[in-house]
Parts: structure tokens; sequence; C-alpha cells
């Protein structure tokens, strides 16, 4: 079988306290479309809940997957809970959550993202999620009363990832409904700015066309009232600018944040942050990928929960983490040269194939990573991204389609060899005498 290799979580290897198993109730609420949400959500209530005062309810977006039916969602959901995923959050906080079960598609609609084009559905199941969200956490209320558990009228907002992409984007479109907002993995913060240096921000950029789109004006004052913490790794280069944009979205992103590598496009978004809003403390974690610091989350909603004033944390240092980047390249080779020991059947007779000495690569190379090939210092073929990945004991291999045309191409050439240039550098380092001939 085919492995896409997913980095193990270093998470464990930060310092941080003992984990405990989350525990307890954990059921599905139908859909109802007169209460204004038309999905199923699951509520949990940890039995760390204190059900002697009113506590704030957690919303995280589901981030699961892509699934056909709501069934075969709600079914991954449940089994991401004791394992210490959203639940571990809610159980730490002392809290109950609403996670909602709303189908995501593939394609440039995305549901769990809450991109532009989702957010433009007129009708249907996918109308305003926002809207359908708090409808949902309104409802729980209610479900919980009725078990004789208080709680508050303002909801805290927690998610990594897509998830950490609805939280900022629900905290903007909802400020009033919002207490503490603790949210990672989102590259491209919307700004709350309807300009910046003449540019119109468009949600989900910025704010400027909110009025058109909801009918409210974006609300700057109740939104600076929500404490919000923002954090990304910095060896994160999962970049979902051409997944979730369209061509006309994305080339506002990049006048916006800039043209350089993801890390330094999310640099830019914490400097304008830091001038357009004092409430919400980013952070940068040192040596840490695609992946959540759940106890720094839980460390800020705990500080707030009360509905104190924005009050920074001090996070997680990780910068005690071993070194892994740049990954570097130790081999090139040309389809079936490869010395892969299994899934050969996998291979292409035109693949070009890189060997980097690890057991294991993120999986967000294949998204990120693109080369160019070179005779001497001229470029023959440009742009060719990593599409498969493949693990031996002791290496890793990247595979890079060439399609017949282009394998023609480089044939064509009298002396067919041909080095490699890696388009981000400081992710993936070949050395430019390392060659590799076409056969």
């Amino acid at each position: 079988m085919r492995k896409i290799l997913f980095l193990l979580c270093y998470i464990a290897a930060v310092a941080m306290p003992a984990w405990t198993q989350p525990s307890g109730t954990l059921r599905t609420i139908a859909a109802n479309a007169k209460k204004g949400f038309e999905w199923d959500y699951l509520l949990y209530v940890p039995d760390s809940l204190d059900k002697s005062r009113s506590v704030p309810i957690l919303f995280t977006m589901n981030d699961s997957g892509i699934f056909d039916t709501v069934s075969a969602l709600e079914q991954a959901t449940r089994e991401r809970f004791g394992r210490g995923n959203e639940d571990y959050i809610a159980y730490e906080t002392g809290v109950p959550m609403v996670l909602p079960l709303i189908l995501r598609s593939e394609g440039k609609i995305d549901s769990h993202d809450l991109n532009r084009a989702a957010f433009l559905i007129e009708e249907g199941p996918l109308k305003r999620l926002d809207e359908q969200v708090i409808a949902m956490l309104k409802d729980a209320r209610k479900q919980l009363k009725k078990e004789g558990i208080r709680t508050d009228k303002k909801f805290l907002v927690a998610g990594f990832s897509s998830a950490g992409a609805f939280g900022w984007k629900l905290a903007l479109l909802q400020p009033k409904e919002i207490l503490a907002v603790a949210v990672g993995g989102e590259m491209y913060p919307a700004l709350p700015a309807e300009t910046l240096e003449g540019e119109k921000l468009l949600f989900p950029v910025g704010v400027y066309d909110m009025k058109a789109i909801t009918g409210k004006k974006f609300d700057l004052k109740a939104w600076r009232k929500i404490p919000i913490l923002l954090t990304n790794g910095s060896y994160d280069y999962n970049d979902p600018l051409n997944a979730l944009y369209g061509q006309e979205d994305g080339d506002l992103v990049l006048r916006v944040f800039g043209k350089g590598t993801l890390q330094n496009r999310w640099e830019r978004a914490r400097f304008l942050l830091g001038e357009l809003a004092p409430n919400v403390q980013t952070y940068t974690y040192p040596k840490t990928e695609h992946e959540p610091v759940q106890q720094d989350m839980i460390s800020f909603l705990k500080k707030h929960m009360k509905g104190e004033d924005f009050h920074p944390i001090v996070l997680t240092d990780t910068s005690d983490k071993p070194e892994w980047l740049p990954l570097q390249v130790s081999g090139l080779y040309w389809g079936k040269q490869t010395p892969l020991t299994q899934d050969r059947e996998y291979l292409g007779d035109t693949d070009l194939m890189l060997e980097v000495p690890a057991a294991s690569v993120p999986f967000w190379l294949r998204f990120v990573c693109v080369v160019d090939l070179l005779q001497g210092d001229k470029t023959v073929l440009e742009g060719l991204p990593v599409r498969g990945i493949f693990s031996e004991k002791d290496s890793s291999f990247l595979q890079i389609p060439v399609s017949p045309a282009q394998a023609g191409l480089l044939k064509g050439h009298s002396k067919p060899v041909f080095s490699v240039r890696s388009r981000i550098p400081e992710v993936l380092v070949i050395p430019e005498d390392l060659t590799f001939a076409v056969q």
C-alpha cells in the first residue's frame, strides 16, 4: 500500500503537564432547521465539569476530514474522543463543548475553513454557517439547562488548522457572542480592517464587504473586547493558499501578506495584527510544524473564561526540540533506478525521485515543495511539485511525476544529465553537484 506519511507530533517532547485521559458523556443532538441549524452536532460534557457554578460552552469546528455521509463523519469524530484531541481542551478547561457534524467537501468551497466561496453560499444547508453555529451553541445551553448545568451567555472558541481558521472568522462575524478565543494553524488571519495601504480587504482577507454580504457592519468595538490567542509553528509550511482561495482572492492575499515564503507572510500578519488588534496575542513556536500546543490554548481560555480583560500568557518554549529542517537531499533517481525496496509498483518510468535521510517526513511537503530542473545554468523544466512520499527504514523518497512530453524534452538533450533546484531551500536543500541521468 502506498504510504502517505505524517510527521509524528512533537507535543509529548515539549515541556508540558502530565496528560490526563479525558472522560465524560458524548451525545448527538439532531439538526433542527426551525432553531436555526441544519446539521447535527455533538455535545460533550466532561467529568471535570463543576456543576455548582455557571461555565461557558466551548465551540470548536470539526476537523475530522472529508466524508460522504454525516454518519461516517460522526463515527470518525467519535473515534477521536478520548485520544487527547478536541475533548482534551474541554476536559482540562472544565467546560461543555459543541462540535458540529458539518460535512466538508473537496474543492474551493471549504465549510470547515469558512473561506469566501463557502461563506457566499446563499441557500441550502451551508448557508451562513456562523449563524448556524451560534444557533447550535444556544440550543446546547438549553439542553444543558435541562440537566441542571448552568452556562454563560457568551462562548469560548478553540481550534487548530481549518478549525482555527473557522474560529478566528467566527469571532469577527459574531463578536458579541464570544468570550475568548484560542486558535492556531491559521497563517492568513482575516484582518479587522476594511482597507490597508489602498487595498480593499474583502472578506476573509479583511472586513471591507462584511455589511454587503451579512447585512451588518463589522463591530470593531465588540471584537476588541475578545481576548484572542493566535499561534503558529516556525516549521509550518502547510500553505492553504491554492486550496482555499480563487485567483482573485489569492492575489489579494499575496498583495496584503507578501509573496515570500509562508513563514514570511505569517510574520507580516503578526506585524499587522500588532498594529490593528491590541486584544490579540500572537506567537511563533520555534521548531514546531503544523501542530497545536494545547496546554497554551487551555491556559489562555482558563485565564479569560470569567470575562477578564485581555492579558497575555507565558507560552511554551519549544526551542529545545531537535532540528530536522531543512531536509537534505542525498540522492536523485530517474524512474525505476530508485533504490526503493517496497511499493515499487507505484513508481512511474518517468518519475523523478528525491531521497532524504529521514525515516518520515511531514505530509505537507506534498503541497509546498516545488523544484526546477536545470542543465548547467539553464532552466529546462519549471515548477514540478512533489506528489507522493514513500518510506524506508532510514530514508524517505519524494515522488515528482514527469509527464511523457516532459520526459521526451529531457531525453532530447545530447547529454541528458540534469540537476535540481529547490524553490523552498529552507525546507528542502538539494546540493548543486547532485545530478541524475535520463535514460
